[in-house]
């Protein structure tokens, strides 16, 4: 038998608040007819609960003295024009960005003499260096049908 007061108990009192009027799934009233055969307070509450909502349907509508009414927030149409000043201002914004990354023309790029960058974090080894070198020269020398072999490269089979 469970103590009322935990999350298991909680969760199967909120089913059974649900159950009553239908809005379970076939899972969760099968997890709550579970828990309320090991719970005897959280089954007592179930039986409660749909004794009161059977009840309140079997009641008489009650005729209200007046009409009910439910306030008008007069201030919603401000939020309103708020969001669209907002959402307005923010697309400027964007477009202003935009504009600002357009690409230059062909006059203003040749205005700006950008700086070459080494990267001087390059590490790598000086036979790799030598081979990359090999292949730029054999790739700018294009094909040919018989190239000599150079010292220190390597002919695979295909």
């Amino acid at each position: 038998m469970g103590h009322p007061n935990g999350v298991l108990c909680e969760r199967a009192r909120t089913w059974a608040a649900l159950a009553p009027d239908g809005e379970l799934s076939e899972l969760e009233r099968k997890l709550l007819d579970a828990h309320v055969q090991r719970c005897a307070a959280c089954a007592y509450f179930a039986v409660e609960v749909a004794a009161v909502a059977s009840e309140l349907r079997a009641a008489a509508l009650q005729p209200l003295p007046r009409p009910l009414v439910v306030p008008i927030w007069r201030r919603r149409p401000v939020y309103t024009r708020v969001r669209a000043v907002g959402a307005a201002a923010a697309v400027a914004v964007m477009a202003l960005g935009v504009a600002s990354r357009a690409p230059l023309s062909a006059s203003d790029r040749e205005s700006f003499d950008l700086p070459r960058v080494t990267n001087f974090a390059n590490k790598t080894p000086l036979h790799e260096v030598e081979l990359i070198a090999r292949r730029v020269e054999n790739e700018k020398a294009g094909t040919t049908s018989f190239r000599p072999q150079k010292t220190g490269s390597v002919v695979r089979p295909i």
